[in-house]
């Protein structure tokens, strides 16, 4: 059995060891090291500011592993370093997963996204059937430093300007941001808290819960298989050709890196430990790993380093240097 711990620190965190690089150290007093296949992080995927099906950042999830509803604890992490411009004044969607065929993007549907023209990142999700149609969605604002919108303030170090490219806040030393959504499966908006990186900017300070009482009736599936998009708008047959997979952003191309699904609401320890002072980790050594469903490093392609779900990076958009 090799050593997966030094003084209870999991090695991914640990760059070296008594100043050697731990990818040149095979083995400790003659026990072998795990880290010896040292973990790399040194890629991410981009997506094309080209839009449509062609250019998009995909996959779809037939195995019902990653059909999370209101109900259900989980939360979603993913690493991003900013390419839009302050003149955006729309939408970037960082992740959407949809009900596959939809007539609608709210089927079955969860994204997160960031709405430049009022400086909020925003979770929603919900459901579309017919014309019962309902939605949770919370929302946090960055520029104010004032009541509800303090906790983001502080969160996200943005100061009262617009994030952006020029304006990317508190970032690790290349430039990303971790951005993780959790659930605690209260099926309401105020079941969802934000961090950004480390920092905890809890509840949504603009909750929306877009007629509820139908969600009895309507609820969202756990069988419907869903594709899921990176960096993106998605797909769904009432917004056909062109209209397919867009939101990407302006100015120049924005980077997601470290992609991470859980089934349980992580906590703010395991959050801070995730993001690891700024240093990526491998998830697979994460104290709550057991609950670690879906992990995606972008490390060469779209091949999952856990799940059976590889995504397929398309067109213009593609793997890069970090």
């Amino acid at each position: 059995m090799g050593i997966s711990k030094i003084n209870s620190l999991a090695v991914a965190s640990l760059s070296k060891l008594n100043t050697i690089a731990k990818a040149n150290i095979s083995k400790i007093s003659s026990v072998a090291a795990e880290f010896a296949a040292a973990f790399t992080n040194t890629q991410a995927v981009e997506k094309s500011l080209t839009t449509g099906e062609s250019n998009a950042i995909t996959f779809t999830d037939t195995s019902d592993t990653f059909n999370f509803t209101g109900a259900d604890t989980w939360s979603i992490s993913i690493w991003i370093k900013v390419g839009w411009a302050s003149n955006l004044n729309d939408n970037i969607h960082f992740i959407i997963g949809q009900k596959t065929g939809a007539a609608k993007q709210l089927e079955d549907m969860i994204k997160i996204i960031y709405q430049e023209s009022t400086n909020r990142i925003e979770c929603r999700y919900g459901n579309a059937e017919g014309s019962t149609t309902w939605f949770n969605q919370a929302g946090w604002l960055f520029h104010s430093n004032s009541g509800a919108f303090a906790a983001g303030f502080a969160a996200a170090g943005l100061g009262t300007t617009f994030w952006s490219s020029t304006n990317r806040g508190n970032v690790n030393s290349d430039n990303y941001t971790m951005i993780t959504v959790t659930n605690d499966g209260g099926n309401t908006a105020s079941s969802l808290r934000l961090y950004w990186n480390a920092n905890a900017a809890g509840q949504g300070a603009v909750l929306t819960n877009n007629n509820s009482g139908n969600r009895a009736g309507n609820p969202m599936s756990s069988t419907d298989d869903r594709l899921w998009s990176v960096g993106s708008n998605g797909v769904h047959s009432g917004q056909a050709g062109s209209g397919q997979q867009r939101k990407t952003g302006n100015n120049s191309e924005t980077i997601y890196n470290d992609l991470t699904m859980w089934d349980k609401q992580l906590s703010d320890s395991e959050v801070t430990e995730l993001y690891n002072s700024g240093t990526n980790i491998d998830a697979t050594t994460h104290s709550a790993q057991n609950n670690l469903v879906g992990y995606w490093k972008f490390e060469g392609d779209g091949t999952a380093t856990r799940s059976s779900n590889n995504f397929t990076v398309s067109g213009d958009s593609q793997i890069v240097s970090k």
